[in-house]
């Protein structure tokens, strides 16, 4: 899996007193896009389920991918809203 180097986004999920992001990157020449929890924040809203998650030191915990060409900070963040409730952190 090799990333464009020129597309990232980074996303943010930031109400009810809940500070959490991750970045979104684009594979190369694909229409996808792999968005990873930045573990580099506070993660303790999110510990009790990130052993289900594959880590990889540069990027942090690959939390879910995006089928898109493009991909706008409004849609991603909504998308990583989704996956918070879907986990039951938010």
């Amino acid at each position: 899996m090799k990333f464009d180097p020129n597309e990232h986004l980074h996303l943010g999920y930031y109400e009810n007193n809940v500070d959490l992001e991750a970045v979104a990157y684009k594979i190369q020449n694909e229409n996808k896009w792999v968005v990873f929890l930045d573990n580099e924040q506070d993660t303790t809203l999110v510990k009790k389920i990130l052993d289900k998650y594959d880590f990889h030191e540069k990027y942090g915990y690959k939390i879910f991918t995006v089928d898109a060409d493009d991909l706008s900070y409004e849609v991603g963040s909504k998308l990583f809203e989704e996956w918070l409730k879907a986990n039951n952190i938010i």
